[in-house]
């Protein structure tokens, strides 16, 4: 199986299960964090610090020169190593003594995985052409919430069967076996050959790359509203179970499944409906837009309901419609811009934006409840936690308003350009 739709269908989703191991690891953490700090004796923002920062960081540094060498190198290959490297991490994370020794982990982990995503939808981009390609992005990016729903659930079982120490090395076998797959079965896609274009040899600098998205009005607000919007969406969703915890008394196992199902689920069938509304409006970047400004505008005020309401039915029910509604931004989003852009550079500019979007979203977000969970706390207040989620849910309006913002510079290029093609100009 070498060529044709059946080994493109092969290849899709095979490294669709390398996100949702990249996930699988990375989220198994959020569902420990209360084991943890009462392991470690740690603060809340301590534990911000462990979820956002300490990954995030890592990762930012990471993860343009592994996008970079993406653009350079055998993607398949260096998806394969990446894998090993990130899944050997989580397995040592088991053996942390200190929140120290859990942060060096975390940090490894971030940095090693932060090549995947920009490496993986490069090859994407190559495989399928611009009219189907926000639909095979979005499925791409219902590895994120299948990776979730999976690191929680296993990871609430392995936790109360293994320890939270336990968890770490049982999330750490996918990764392995699924290497071992790719540098078997799959071979490096012809660059540009989706789009009809030929991929020059000659490496692009970093900074040329940041120098034509920043110049591009509609590719600018595009990343712009998808930091934003992550901040929400990963600030949130890393919170949720200490949340189910902490203010309803479910015991672990029951809160990871739970979250899970109210987060996972609905996420991965956010990105297919996505994806399906993507296919309909034939890739119009404009429309594209439109569909981000409204889910994330959407989201935000059914996520702050969910958060402030003090109801445990009403509270699973809400953030599992928010989940829907909030992802539907992800694969849109990231289809934009890597059309409006040449193939060379297509693992170099999504590493600036999956880079942006964690440093950003998963750096700032944790922090920031966590931050104002502690200082509602000392203003004793009796729901610190879930009023700092609901707060941090409501600003879902910001990317909302950029969302829009980028589909007006769309459109104003369209009308320069004389054309109503795919690609912001």
């Amino acid at each position: 199986m070498r060529s044709g739709s059946a080994y493109r269908l092969y290849m899709a989703g095979l490294l669709f299960l390398v996100y949702v191991v990249h996930h699988l690891d990375r989220n198994v953490l959020l569902l420990l964090q209360e084991p943890i700090r009462k392991e470690f004796g740690l603060s809340d923002s301590q534990l911000g610090m462990l979820t956002g920062i300490g990954y995030a960081l890592p990762f930012a540094l990471a993860g343009i020169p592994l996008g970079a060498l993406a653009d350079r190198v055998n993607r398949t290959r260096l998806v394969a190593v990446l894998l090993v490297v990130w899944s050997g991490f989580t397995a040592l994370s088991g053996l942390a003594r200190s929140l120290l020794g859990l942060i060096a982990a975390r940090a490894a982990i971030g940095a090693a995985e932060s090549g995947a995503p920009p490496a993986i939808m490069s090859i994407f981009a190559d495989a399928f052409a611009p009219k189907s390609r926000p639909a095979a992005m979005s499925f791409f990016f219902m590895g994120p919430f299948v990776g979730l729903l999976i690191g929680l659930t296993l990871g609430g079982l392995a936790a109360a069967r293994f320890g939270w120490r336990g968890a770490f090395f049982v999330a750490s076998v996918p990764g392995l076996l699924i290497a071992v797959l790719i540098l078997v079965t799959l071979r490096e896609p012809e660059r540009g050959a989706s789009d009809r274009l030929e991929a020059t040899d000659t490496p692009v600098a970093v900074r040329e790359v940041i120098r034509f998205a920043s110049g591009r009005a509609g590719v600018r607000d595009t990343i712009l509203a998808m930091a934003a919007a992550s901040v929400v969406a990963i600030g949130v969703a890393s919170w949720l179970s200490v949340l189910l915890v902490r203010a309803y008394r479910l015991p672990l196992a029951e809160a990871g499944w739970v979250t899970g199902l109210v987060t996972g689920i609905p996420g991965a069938l956010g990105s297919i409906a996505a994806g399906w509304i993507s296919t309909r409006f034939g890739g119009r970047n404009d429309q594209l837009m439109r569909l981000c400004s409204t889910a994330v505008g959407i989201a935000a005020p059914i996520g702050f309901l969910a958060a402030w309401l003090d109801s445990l039915p009403l509270t699973i029910f809400g953030f599992a419609l928010w989940g829907f509604v909030n992802t539907m931004f992800i694969g849109p989003g990231h289809s934009s811009y890597l059309t409006a852009t040449a193939p060379r550079v297509r693992a170099t500019l999504s590493a600036t934006v999956v880079v942006a979007c964690n440093l950003v979203g998963a750096g700032l977000g944790p922090q920031l409840i966590g931050w104002t969970s502690d200082l509602l706390h000392h203003m004793a207040d009796p729901r610190a936690l879930p009023h700092a989620i609901a707060g941090l849910a409501l600003a879902g309006l910001l990317p909302s308003f950029l969302f829009l913002r980028a589909r007006r510079a769309s459109l104003n290029s369209q009308r320069t350009s004389g054309t109503t093609g795919n690609r912001s100009k």
